[in-house]
């Protein structure tokens, strides 16, 4: 409080030499008053001089910005196809044509049917029977998982490869892709499919006939004729075998929707696809069976089975329904010729049992 008694000293002495010094006619009071307001003055000036505290709000906290999580590359998924893909390399595919069954073919619910596929060698590499036919996605229309390839597919060739499939129950469209698999288990090639469309009725729906061949017979090199269906070769002699169905069961004006052909019921003696071949059926007039059936040259071959494994399958054959339906109204008959591909070597033969050689047939009339 020393500055506040030194104002207050100063002031007294200041009223004394006022009062010292007054001016005529100033009185006493007059010159408390002044020197009072003298004090106030300087007082006021004291408060003005001397920096008054000022509240300081404290800093308020600055929120940590949040960490935005960076950008993530998602990788692609990776292919399942080996480095041939379907451009190249050892093992490559290309899918070529839809033998049966085009894309959006009618189906009648829960019937059976055979699609199949023409596929080209287009790497460098031979595709064994270790190789498969596997499903990949959609709707298996109960085909197999895997399927192995039944021959050999050296480079730059083309195989035809069928499943056999069925039509689901319910009506709707239905897409089922499958792709090529190499003996280590690795897919490769073009993916291929199977698209159908299940309706109420489908064109696969109409009116059926199961025809067992009628008549069947043989013929070996030496002109003699015989009453079982065998073909290959017989002691070093060839043997070629012939059947004929009686279509006048279909009617002339009928339109051929489909024709399966079932070869299944057979033996053989030997090994005859590995000697000589493919069995190959060709169309013509035959019966009844002479001599100069052995050398006949039928038009065709309409049927191809290169191993037991592709004779043991029911498959749809364009060919056969194409010929059939050229034969309505025209022939009562529809008669082949059987025989191998190759040279008659050894003892080997395929022999076709009673009843075990069918054409099934659908068609739809006007």
């Amino acid at each position: 409080m020393k500055i506040r008694s030194f104002y207050f000293l100063a002031a007294a002495g200041a009223l004394l030499l006022t009062a010292c010094n007054l001016p005529g006619g100033q009185s006493a009071e007059q010159v408390q008053t002044a020197a009072a307001e003298t004090v106030s003055a300087q007082l006021t000036q004291r408060a003005l001089l001397t920096p008054s505290a000022t509240n300081t709000q404290p800093a308020t906290a600055t929120s940590t910005a949040s960490l935005t999580p960076a950008v993530t590359n998602t990788p692609f998924a990776t292919s399942t196809t080996s480095s041939g893909g379907a451009t190249g390399g050892c093992d490559a595919a290309k899918f070529e044509a839809d033998v049966t069954v085009p894309d959006g073919e009618d189906h009648a619910p829960d019937t059976a049917f055979v699609k199949t596929w023409r596929l080209r060698n287009i790497g460098t590499c031979s595709w064994s029977t270790s190789y498969s036919v596997v499903f990949v996605s959609g709707n298996s229309m109960g085909g197999p998982a895997s399927q192995n390839l039944t021959v050999t597919v050296a480079p730059n060739t083309t195989v035809e490869v069928s499943i056999n499939l069925k039509a689901p129950r319910e009506t709707g469209s239905y897409t089922g892709y499958w792709t090529l698999k190499n003996a280590t288990g690795q897919t490769f090639g073009d993916s291929f499919y199977v698209q159908i469309d299940v309706t109420g009725s489908g064109s696969t729906g109409g009116n059926g006939s199961t025809i067992t061949a009628s008549s069947v017979g043989q013929v070996d090199a030496s002109g003699t004729p015989g009453s079982a269906a065998h073909a290959g070769a017989n002691s070093g002699t060839g043997v070629q075998g012939f059947v004929s169905f009686n279509i006048a069961s279909i009617p002339t004006d009928a339109t051929i929707q489909e024709v399966k052909v079932d070869f299944s019921g057979f033996d053989t003696a030997g090994n005859p696809f590995a000697s000589m071949g493919c069995l190959q059926g060709f169309a013509g007039s035959y019966f009844p069976l002479d001599a100069g059936d052995y050398n006949a040259s039928g038009s065709g071959p309409d049927m191809e089975w290169c191993s037991t494994s592709d004779l043991s399958t029911v498959f749809i054959n364009g060919d056969v329904a194409d010929r059939l339906q050229d034969a309505l109204g025209s022939a009562t008959t529809l008669e082949y010729q059987l025989k191998f591909s190759g040279t008659p070597t050894g003892s080997a033969l395929v022999r076709f049992l009673d009843g075990g050689v069918k054409l099934i047939i659908t068609y739809t009339k006007p």
